[in-house]
């Protein structure tokens, strides 16, 4: 979206701004080279007044203003938050933050301008999540799962209502008499504290006037909670908290509260631009690259995807796998624990590992037999495999030579320590996160201290006239829009899900089609926490023990999903040969390579044909102007096709590269032939899928 002077200067206009504004200075918010409000097409944001630099607070909130749960309970309505316990104590219910901040924002806009944030209030008056959707307008969505999900949260927060309407009739000496418009009032408060609210390294939810007028993207400015006289070193608390607060000077610039910038002056540096740089030899029109700072992300892509085509043909010690990425991570937040994930990686390559095992048995057995195929061996040792009860990533081997044991025990070894590298990673990364944003604990933080601010942050550098926004976290475009009632036109973390239902039954019958297969094990559906508790859910028509499921699939637009390979090479196992010769999560057979992966094509081709109409007709619509709710529905079906779309170009190269692999037997020469820079782009999405036919077939 394109910056908008002429209604820039008409929207500035605008009193309920220009009284947001004038509170907002007068109660000691501070802002640099920015200016709000701005306009960008019909969306109101805060636009950059002058080149902004890397890490540079540039709006600055003070805590006075900042409105937590701390200080709602400071409010008159501390005594119905003690006598609702089972609402608003941390303690018995997970959402008592939640809670907290929509009945005090309730009962503040019932105030009216007797309200001390009555120009904030007034200046948010409309909210656009979901729950203003007219049912026209969430049928043009056409994703099962995004409907369910705004129905349970629909569903929640009329729930919500009901309880609230109880207390508020039996506390009108805090909230008031009953208005006809107290249940719209209550569905507004919800809204803007689903909508507006701040948590991520704060000491607690909270909503931040002005700061979250600042609209979402992926490539945003981040915040942190600074403190001045603690920054500057002149405060008592300086001494007493110097172990709670983490000092920020020295990482970012906070001129704008006055404290010399004392950091080592570095210029910030693209990676994209500095991995050109380094492989410049590599171009050979080096035209294309004389000012990086102007070329697009997808044409630094491109010459990307060029400078690694030349090194693969150049290098035939070179493999795809071996390139450097320098991609940033597509993976999405979804509020679950990192030791859960952890958890789930570990299970998967502790199955990796007994099958590893049963793949060497297996080829040992077959070295037997053919050397002594003619001796009749009476004594022959039955080679066996189990989990180590006690140990559960070991697994048990008998009846094996000890070389082959052996062999077996240094590949567990490199996978545990891939393992352990992977945690050691992620444990780092969130350390070094923390070391510079997150407080551990928070008694040097009061209510209304002056001197504490919610400061908007820059990350990278932002030009003049660009939108100035921050990021809710990597969040795909069906988290965004069941929550906060929009979607991006392009979303990096976005994914089409799904599950798939192990039922091999099906697969026997002779007369179901390849359509009704698909039609019957895919699953595209949410599950509920009391079909988790029964272990079943009814869907087309069956009764499904969820046990029988997958996990919720996340196909992403660039790389082939290797969950779903190995989930199909366990459900396809008893159409194609024999299933004891089969593995799950490594590749055993170039046939079975095949038919699984043209099963998977048949796959999205079909969920691509679930939709009413094409990818062309989408993106034609998408010219025209019509209201956003239409918009945004378009731009959830859009994503969803081009991440089929991407995926099916992926697995079709990967069933060209192995048809050529069974007759070449040379996996590099079947993909780095007619290599272009267009093609590596797409093979680069088959790394992982290569390395493991490289390794085992």
């Amino acid at each position: 979206m394109q910056f908008d002077q002429s209604k820039t200067n008409e929207i500035q206009q605008n009193p309920k701004y220009k009284m947001l504004l004038q509170w907002g200075i007068e109660n000691g918010v501070l802002m640099k080279g920015v200016h709000f409000p701005a306009s960008f097409g019909n969306v109101t944001g805060v636009v950059a007044s002058e080149d902004l630099p890397s890490d540079t607070a540039i709006i600055c909130i003070p805590q006075s203003l900042i409105i937590s749960p701390q200080k709602c309970k400071q409010s008159i309505l501390n005594t119905v938050y003690n006598n609702h316990p089972e609402m608003f104590d941390e303690e018995e219910n997970n959402e008592a933050e939640f809670n907290i901040l929509t009945f005090y924002m309730f009962n503040e806009k019932k105030k009216g301008e007797l309200s001390f944030y009555y120009p904030y209030i007034q200046a948010i008056q409309t909210n656009n999540t979901l729950l203003a959707w007219s049912n026209d307008d969430l049928k043009n969505i056409e994703d099962p799962i995004i409907l369910e999900e705004f129905q349970l949260i629909k569903q929640d927060f009329l729930g919500l209502w009901s309880k609230a309407k109880l207390i508020f009739d039996n506390a009108q000496d805090v909230f008031g008499a009953p208005r006809i418009t107290d249940k719209s009032d209550f569905y507004w408060a919800i809204e803007c504290v689903t909508s507006r609210c701040f948590g991520w390294a704060l000491k607690s939810t909270c909503l931040i006037p002005i700061a979250d007028f600042l609209n979402h993207s992926n490539q945003a400015c981040t915040h942190y909670m600074v403190h001045q006289g603690l920054e500057k070193g002149n405060d008592l608390k300086s001494v007493v908290f110097q172990q709670q607060y983490i000092i920020k000077r020295n990482q970012i610039n906070l001129s704008i509260l006055g404290i010399e910038d004392s950091r080592e002056q570095q210029k910030w540096e693209d990676q994209k631009n500095k991995f050109v740089i380094q492989n410049k030899q590599y171009i050979k029109d080096l035209s294309i690259i004389q000012d990086l700072d102007r070329v697009s992300i997808q044409e630094k892509r491109n010459i990307i995807n060029m400078i690694h085509q030349e090194q693969i043909l150049q290098d035939s010690q070179m493999n795809i796998w071996d390139l450097i990425s320098i991609n940033s991570s597509d993976s999405e937040d979804n509020d679950s624990d990192e030791e859960v994930k952890m958890a789930k990686q570990q299970q998967f390559e502790i199955l990796k590992i007994k099958e590893l095992a049963e793949w060497k048995i297996r080829e040992e057995q077959k070295r037997i037999e053919k050397q002594f195929q003619q001796i009749n061996l009476k004594n022959q040792p039955i080679i066996t495999v189990t989990l180590n009860p006690e140990k559960k990533n070991k697994v048990i081997i008998r009846g094996l030579p000890q070389y082959q044991i052996e062999a077996i025990k240094v590949k567990q070894q490199m996978i545990n320590g891939r393992l352990r590298k992977q945690q050691d990673e992620s444990t780092q990364s969130k350390d070094n996160e923390k070391e510079i944003r997150e407080e551990q604990q928070w008694d040097w933080l009061d209510e209304y201290d002056k001197e504490a601010y919610f400061c908007i942050t820059t990350t990278v550098p932002i030009k003049k006239f660009e939108q100035v926004t921050v990021s809710y976290g990597n969040r795909s475009n069906r988290f965004l829009l069941c929550w906060y009632g929009f979607a991006l036109p392009d979303n990096v973390y976005s994914s089409y899900n799904f599950r798939l239902w192990l039922n091999t039954e099906i697969l026997e019958d002779q007369e179901k089609s390849i359509d009704q297969i698909l039609n019957t094990i895919i699953i595209k559906k949410l599950i509920h926490e009391e079909e988790s508790i029964i272990d079943k859910i009814q869907y087309n028509g069956y009764e499904i023990p969820i046990s029988s499921l997958s996990k919720e699939f996340r196909i992403k637009k660039d790389k082939l999903n290797m969950d779903i390979i190995s989930f199909l090479r366990l459900l396809l196992q008893l159409k194609y040969g024999n299933e004891k010769d089969l593995l799950s999560t490594i590749p055993v057979s170039i046939d079975y390579e095949i038919l699984v992966m043209q099963f998977y094509n048949s796959l999205l081709q079909y969920l691509m044909n679930s939709y009413s109409q094409d990818l062309t007709q989408d993106l034609k619509e998408l010219e025209q102007t019509f209201e956003y709710p239409k918009r945004f529905a378009i731009y959830i079906n859009k994503e969803r096709k081009e991440i089929l779309i991407k995926q099916s170009i992926i697995v079709t190269e990967a069933i060209t590269i192995l048809k050529k692999f069974k007759d070449t037997q040379n996996l590099r020469d079947s993909y780095i032939s007619n290599l272009t820079s267009q093609r590596i782009s797409i093979i680069k999405g088959l790394k992982e899928y290569l390395k493991l036919l490289n390794e085992f077939l």
